[in-house]
């Protein structure tokens, strides 16, 4: 079913559909991942991108409101990086860095994406990487904040 693994050096490589690699490694912050053009860092409460998004949406997944999933848009597909970093990972894998879980699952030819699994209270349930997007699986009463910098930094902060 899933490969497991324990990653000694907190950095581990994917292969990512259009022939290169999204990176994960572990950072003060919690977790980056870093392809050609975009750069995620995934925090307990927050999350940084340095790329180009075309926004951000929000949807209840359940009639009663209780569940959503707040969309951050692309626009562009996901590229990955021309070199790996650390153990690489060709075929379905479950790993942890640091105090983060992470599930790769390669689709050919769709694409690929990472499911990423917060520490114990984190603001989010868990958050999937996808080619074209990224979602983040919340409560419904959870409010959510996008804040841009000059520097071309995008943060969503969950409170």
């Amino acid at each position: 079913m899933f490969r497991v693994a324990s990653i000694m050096r907190e950095v581990a490589s994917f292969k990512w559909y259009d022939c290169g690699y999204a990176v994960a490694e572990s950072t003060e912050l919690g977790l980056k991942l870093l392809f050609s053009n975009l750069e995620l860092e995934v925090g307990g409460r927050e999350l940084n991108f340095k790329g180009v998004f075309e926004g951000v949406r929000e949807h209840n997944i359940d009639s009663k409101g209780t569940r959503k999933v707040v969309y951050v848009d692309l626009a562009f597909p996901l590229k990955g990086l021309d070199r790996a970093s650390g153990s690489v990972f060709y075929k379905q894998a479950e790993i942890s860095l640091g105090a983060f879980g992470l599930i790769f699952s390669p689709l050919e030819p769709a694409g690929s994406y990472i499911t990423i699994y917060p520490p114990p209270g984190s603001l989010y349930d868990y958050l999937v990487v996808a080619p074209d997007k990224v979602a983040i699986f919340t409560i419904g009463r959870r409010q959510v904040y996008l804040m841009e910098d000059t520097g071309g930094l995008k943060r969503i902060i969950m409170v």
